[in-house]
């Protein structure tokens, strides 16, 4: 299909959701929600960093590969890193010092709304989903304040033993601290100097560092838990993220299979007397392994429909899960990487037994779905060609205020290299007799056990902002199944 019908397809598909978002009961969304301190950083900056921390340091530092912050030096190479490979990176830090030398010798630009469920709560508000019951277990009052003024946004409090649901302005701990990720943003072209090697950056991108004080807990209070049934009649599905937040080991003696465990009763509890119910986990960059694994093994796999992922994570779950060949050839920058990551989502979709994996890479989203799904080739083209759009204007804009702004993001045109990704992928569907080149025309194949669905997708060349690009990608398509999927009214029959 030739660019223009592409665009058609795109118009179309963006007014088809319009008309049906209406149907969509709510969503439910946790967990985890900060306030991002924003820097787009510059190379006189950067290079002022390296002059204070020491050329030699850094260096030593980037052959080690710090999975955590403990240190400017870890912060400075893990930022080197990330601009050099100009991808995304999302890296944790246990205590506050980072924090206090950044502001020491940076300072942030702005602050805004951070966090995937805090992102995507705002976002599925404003796109007028008529009920957003959004649970962050930090909420602070400095942390309320970052969520939209919006009626139909909701947050799950306990009051005199009953399940009530108040804005997050009226449900917000008065004793908790406000949980502050800095978000490092850089341009592409950028060019960083450091003990004799010097680094381009080939995209625009950004480092996030992930501030996880000892407090924070992916968990609810046992009597919210008991009363979480009685949101279930006012949702059709749950959006979840966070998990990365878990630790292998607390200060108090329990340690990550606490969490794990009650992750999956929470998940349950959800499903209740709806067992078909869909529930999607956004995956993000972990460091830690054994939490990687714990999250995709224990948490989504048998327990939830959905998974999204960009190409670095792709990468980091198969690894994880015993496929390190065709992880590393997934970030392989070459013709044949869109063919990994096609393979790499099949064996995702089949290892953890879901219904769908969604995966959005630069340039098109890929996304395999079991032949069990309820919905048919076209309507996941259809959502995922308003996800690409909702993107397109997150980018262009940074914040998505309301349904009419997608006319911006359908502005966008459809990125060239990745249509011609896409042949790439067609030629290998073809050499291997899985379809013919008419088969695949429309970016939808039926093959043994999945349908494949592969769109192009609209790229901002100079976005405002990178992140919740991906939120809003995942946050979308998912929504936009929603609207589609049939209802169905069982909770009010005994469990």
């Amino acid at each position: 299909m030739e660019i223009a019908e592409w665009e058609k397809r795109y118009s179309k598909a963006v007014s088809n959701v319009k008309g049906q978002l209406g149907d969509v009961r709510g969503v439910f969304v946790a967990y985890n929600s900060n306030v991002d301190a924003m820097k787009h950083i510059r190379e006189e900056e950067i290079q002022k960093l390296i002059a204070i921390l020491g050329c030699e340091n850094i260096h030593e530092r980037i052959a080690q590969y710090p999975r955590d912050i403990n240190d400017p030096v870890d912060l400075m190479a893990r930022l080197i890193i990330a601009m050099r490979d100009g991808k995304a990176a999302e890296v944790p830090t246990y205590n506050t010092d980072i924090h206090e030398w950044l502001m020491d010798n940076l300072v942030f630009d702005s602050a805004r709304m951070g966090g995937q469920a805090g992102i995507i709560s705002n976002l599925l508000a404003n796109l007028g989903i008529s009920n957003v019951i959004s649970y962050v277990p930090w909420l602070s009052q400095e942390q309320s304040e970052y969520f939209v003024d919006s009626p139909n946004l909701k947050h799950p409090v306990m009051e005199n033993d009953k399940l009530v649901l108040k804005h997050p302005k009226k449900a917000y701990d008065p004793q908790q601290k406000p949980k502050i990720n800095w978000i490092i943003e850089f341009s592409r072209g950028m060019r960083v100097n450091c003990a004799g090697e010097q680094y381009e950056v080939p995209r625009d991108n950004r480092l996030i560092v992930s501030s996880r004080p000892e407090w924070i807990r992916i968990d609810m209070s046992p009597n919210m838990y008991d009363h979480l049934s009685d949101i279930r009649e006012g949702i059709d599905g749950a959006i979840l993220a966070g998990y990365q937040m878990i630790k292998e080991e607390y200060g108090n003696g329990t340690t990550y299979r606490h969490y794990v465990d009650r992750a999956v009763n929470v998940i349950e509890k959800l499903k209740g007397c709806n067992p078909l119910m869909r529930i999607h986990v956004e995956f993000t960059s972990i460091q830690n392994k054994v939490i990687r694994k714990a999250i995709l093994t224990d948490i989504v796999k048998k327990h939830v429909t959905s998974l999204g992922l960009d190409t670095v994570e792709v990468a980091n779950a198969l690894n994880v899960l015993g496929y390190e060949e065709l992880a590393y050839s997934v970030i392989e920058k070459d013709e044949n990487s869109i063919v990994s990551l096609y393979e790499g989502a099949v064996r995702l979709l089949k290892e953890l037994e879901l219904q769908r994996v969604h995966i959005h890479s630069l340039g098109y989203y890929i996304c395999v779905v079991s032949k069990d799904h309820p919905l048919d080739v076209d309507a996941h083209r259809q959502a995922l060609l308003f996800s690409s759009a909702l993107a397109a204007t997150q980018a262009s804009i940074g914040e998505v205020k309301s349904f009419d702004d997608m006319s911006i993001g359908l502005k966008v045109p459809v990125y060239s290299q990745g249509h011609n990704d896409l042949i790439e992928l067609e030629k290998y569907l073809v050499r291997r007799g899985i379809c013919t080149a008419q088969d695949f025309e429309d970016g939808c194949i039926s093959v043994d056990g999945h349908n494949l669905i592969i769109i192009p997708s609209k790229v901002v060349k100079e976005p405002v902002a990178t992140v919740g690009i991906g939120d809003a990608i995942s946050a979308g398509a998912f929504v936009a199944l929603l609207a589609k999927m049939p209802k169905i009214n069982i909770c009010n029959i005994e469990e």
